[in-house]
């Protein structure tokens, strides 16, 4: 299991445009480069308005009634770039060899137990993250997730590429992001975290991809289960359809093997039982 987003994107970006430039592959690569990307920011999207007022937001257009808060955050990997005798002006920018681990990182750790933690606080009633922060079942939970599940796996894979991929980096990078997942200060609600649920249960997305990363190396992601059989849950009871028929259609078009759904729905099936019990 491969993710290959972020190569997709900036190669999206190239052939549009070189579409709208009218130049050659060739000519356009001589004069423009576009790199891959992973920036690991949290951001909040804030509609009271006593909360824009308070804290000096501005709307995102004149008269609007929407602000985006985010964090000071200025730790941005980027692919290498090859050009010779080329030096960059951006020095904060960290350039990767390879940003796959680092994207495997950011979907499969970060943005699984994000989703793990707003799909559980909806079921718990929560509107802001922050009040997440306060459940501390729930905060243990997604660590055990973060770091015995996604963790495991993605150190089994990436170990040795960089000190991230180890037993005592991954543990900081976790604790860091749970820290700033449920930030008061950025205003962050559940229901912006788990928009979407159709992409993000998604078979090679952030929830059902991190279970799958899990089992391909010899890890049982019970936990990371429940946050995906809670988006399930949350998903079904928005479209009013029957989870069997959901998540059929939600994976036709990745025609997975018949051997790995069934575990994966084994999984879901224990999990939404167990968030039926009260779990």
């Amino acid at each position: 299991m491969k993710s290959d987003r972020t190569s997709r994107q900036s190669g999206a970006l190239a052939a549009a445009v070189r579409a709208r430039l009218g130049m050659a592959a060739g000519t356009l690569g001589e004069r423009m480069l576009f790199l891959n990307t992973v920036i690991g920011k949290m951001s909040g999207v804030v509609t009271e308005p006593d909360v824009m007022r308070s804290a000096g937001l501005a709307p995102m257009v004149p008269r609007g009634e929407r602000a985006v808060l985010v964090e000071e955050f200025n730790r941005i990997l980027i692919s290498k770039i090859r050009w010779r005798d080329f030096r960059r002006g951006l020095t904060v920018l960290e350039e990767r060899d390879d940003l796959r681990p680092f994207a495997e990182a950011k979907l499969y750790g970060h943005n699984a137990v994000h989703a793990l933690l707003g799909f559980l606080g909806h079921r718990r009633w929560y509107h802001w993250m922050a009040q997440v922060a306060a459940d501390a079942d729930l905060m243990a939970l997604g660590r055990s997730a973060f770091l015995e599940e996604s963790g495991t796996a993605l150190c089994r894979r990436h170990g040795g590429r960089d000190p991230l991929f180890t037993a005592e980096g991954f543990r900081d990078y976790a604790d860091d992001l749970l820290r700033r997942m449920t930030n008061p200060y950025l205003g962050d609600t559940v229901a912006r975290v788990i928009r979407d649920p159709r992409r993000k249960l998604g078979w090679n997305d952030r929830l059902i991809g991190a279970m799958r990363l899990a089992m391909e190396y010899g890890v049982r992601p019970t936990r990371l289960a429940l946050g995906a059989a809670a988006a399930v849950r949350t998903l079904a009871e928005t479209e009013g359809s029957t989870v069997p028929a959901l998540l059929t259609t939600l994976w036709r078009e990745d025609a997975p093997d018949a051997a790995e759904r069934n575990l994966v729905l084994a999984l879901l099936r224990e999990a939404d039982e167990q968030l039926g019990s009260g779990g």
